[in-house]
């Protein structure tokens, strides 16, 4: 392949976490026209020159630095830059977007606000972050100028697009959720091992996915880009199938009081959407294109194609100013909270995502707030004051955290602001 500045005005990223994920996005920013790979930053250095391999830039093309003098003259010479500084892309001119895909809601954050302040758009692939901290950073996002957005391809993404679809066309969306396979509590990193072995995964992130924090992660984000509330904490997930999937959550009650965000067992994998319309003449096509008699209606999108349609989210922040999902702005419709995974003990430090200790749940901020209860993204910082029963939420009050850092830091200022209180104050 040609040098960093092939193409007729490439967008320029830089990869931040070079994982399954980023590793993918690279290869297919390098394969499509009008994106540059500018940087792939990994803390495993071989990692992000690994991703460059599979994507065809070849040795001689890739510097390898941690300087910001040193990668800015590599960039400006068409070459690339490796780095196992994850904050050096965003001082980089030239670079307009960061992709960040650690999974990590700390380095996450970190990530995001050094790209916010130093005016390159964010898309990034870390529903944990967004659903812990996300509110806040749109502010400061918006405030500088830039975006900050999840991605399409993986499922907060795909979802949002499908209930904007659906609204295109003049449908009510009464309901948006994620499918899902298997949904297993108390799973852990032992229990995951094998199956993490098999797939190249992390363990954390096979039992976040096991568990349902991964689930409840991305729905709290649509559930805050949208306004849509959970019908109850942690959801319904009905066992169903394609054919009775409007017919089940009208069953259980929750197509009247919506719109909720919600999930289903027995699809598959993707997202779908259950609509209403009350349109004699949209029932009657609906009824020839066999989609049934209403007013309910189901769509389904099985595909969850990830990095393959990440770099539309980059094309459309960077050229188009647009997120693909973020939060609407202001405080969180809904939270993923911080439930114990087993009984827990006074004087615990708690090991946060994907863990032994909890597992996560969405529930709505109306229920959130008076209840004070934890951020399952902050969990992993704070040590238990007393002890939790097994399926107990766990509050704040029930905690204290023996360090400080930005992620704990954004989470106050998102708890106690409004949509534009102390904004500057946060910004500094």
């Amino acid at each position: 392949m040609n040098g960093v500045g092939s193409g007729a005005d490439p967008v320029r990223v830089a990869v931040v976490g070079t994982g399954y994920f980023g590793s993918g996005l690279l290869r297919r920013l390098a394969l499509l026209d009008g994106f540059a790979p500018a940087v792939a930053a990994n803390r495993t250095l071989q990692r992000a020159l690994d991703s460059f391999a599979r994507a065809g830039v070849a040795p001689e093309q890739i510097v390898v630095t941690r300087d910001a003098r040193e990668a800015q003259a590599a960039l400006e010479a068409g070459r690339h830059v490796a780095t196992s500084d994850l904050l050096l892309p965003t001082t980089l001119d030239g670079v307009e977007v960061i992709a960040e895909s650690t999974g990590d809601v700390l380095v996450g954050a970190e990530v995001a606000l050094a790209a916010i302040r130093g005016g390159k758009h964010v898309v990034a692939a870390n529903p944990e972050a967004q659903a812990t901290v996300g509110p806040i950073l749109r502010l400061l996002a918006d405030e500088a100028g830039v975006v900050y957005t999840d991605v399409d391809g993986d499922e907060p993404g795909l979802l949002k697009d499908l209930v904007d679809y659906c609204r295109e066309i003049g449908l009510q969306v009464v309901l948006a959720g994620n499918c899902k396979g298997v949904l297993k509590r108390y799973a852990t990193p032992e229990t995951q091992a094998a199956f993490a072995a098999e797939y190249g995964l992390k363990p954390w992130i096979a039992t976040a996915a096991a568990d349902g924090t991964k689930l409840n992660f991305e729905l709290t984000v649509l559930a805050n880009a949208t306004g849509f509330t959970p019908a109850r904490r942690g959801m319904l997930g009905p066992v169903t199938s394609p054919e009775q999937l409007t017919a089940d959550f009208e069953r259980l009650g929750v197509l009247e009081s919506g719109p909720h965000v919600d999930y289903a067992h027995g699809l598959g994998s993707g997202v779908f959407a259950i609509v209403r319309s009350d349109d004699g003449e949209v029932q009657s096509d609906f009824r020839y294109l066999k989609m049934g008699n209403g007013p309910y209606y189901a769509f389904l999108r099985p595909l969850v194609l990830i990095h393959y349609l990440a770099p539309r989210s980059i094309r459309r922040a960077a050229r188009f100013g647009e997120p693909t999902v973020a939060p609407a702005g202001g405080p969180p419709v809904a939270d993923t909270i911080a439930m114990a995974k087993r009984d827990l003990s006074a004087g615990q430090r708690l090991d946060g995502i994907g863990g032994f200790d909890t597992y996560g749940v969405i529930a709505e901020a109306a229920e959130v707030r008076p209840n004070d209860w934890l951020p399952i993204g902050i969990a992993q910082y704070a040590r238990l004051r007393r002890d939790i029963r097994k399926d107990e939420p766990i509050a704040y009050q029930d905690v204290e955290f023996e360090t400080d850092n930005l992620a704990l830091q954004l989470r106050r200022r998102q708890d106690a602001l409004t949509p534009t209180a102390a904004l500057a104050e946060v910004v500094g």
